[in-house]
């Protein structure tokens, strides 16, 4: 039954892979990550330097309390702007990459390759970025009542959420050098 229900999503995919769509992502891409970036200096310049949590590879009970400490409630308000802005970002970038992945990959292997279900790779970075969202946002909501566990799943939810982003562009870019290639 999941194997079925993966099929459909797949063929949804497969349908919504057009340059149109794959543009119009790309451009939602770049609106939120000019919005973002408007705001994220802000937060360096009131942490004194100390990076977000969304674009750490990982962080500690400590590290999360030191930096919502420095940050002060004005920062924690900012940052809870950035996360509201960030609930659209998993979906354009990751819709932009799930894009460009079923494209690539559709010029390379027939129809029904095992090779198709690698577009559900930047999926789960975009789930891995909500749920890092989410228990970020539990975080701020509850500061200075930190929860270890909290703590504890975002990080991991952000370790995952990089692995998949990162595994999906060394993908695209693979894949993309081979159909360069096969067009020689």
């Amino acid at each position: 039954m999941l194997e079925n229900g993966k099929m459909k999503l797949l063929d949804r995919i497969k349908k919504l892979a057009t340059l149109r769509f794959f543009l119009l992502f790309l451009i939602l891409t770049i609106i939120v990550v000019v919005a973002m970036g408007n705001v994220t200096p802000q937060l360096l310049a009131l942490s004194g330097g100390a990076p977000i949590l969304d674009i750490r590879p990982g962080y500690t009970y400590a590290d999360v309390e030191y930096l919502f400490t420095v940050l002060g409630e004005q920062g924690r308000q900012l940052y809870t702007t950035l996360q509201v802005l960030d609930l659209i970002f998993p979906l354009a970038y990751g819709m932009t990459m799930t894009l460009a992945l079923t494209g690539v990959i559709t010029r390379l292997f027939p129809e029904g390759h095992p090779m198709e279900k690698a577009v559900f790779i930047p999926i789960l970075g975009m789930i891995f970025d909500y749920l890092e969202n989410f228990a970020i946002a539990a975080l701020i909501a509850s500061f200075p009542n930190l929860s270890p566990l909290t703590v504890s799943a975002a990080s991991v939810f952000t370790q995952l959420k990089w692995s998949f982003i990162i595994l999906t562009v060394v993908l695209l870019v693979i894949l993309a050098a081979l159909v360069l290639i096969k067009k020689k």
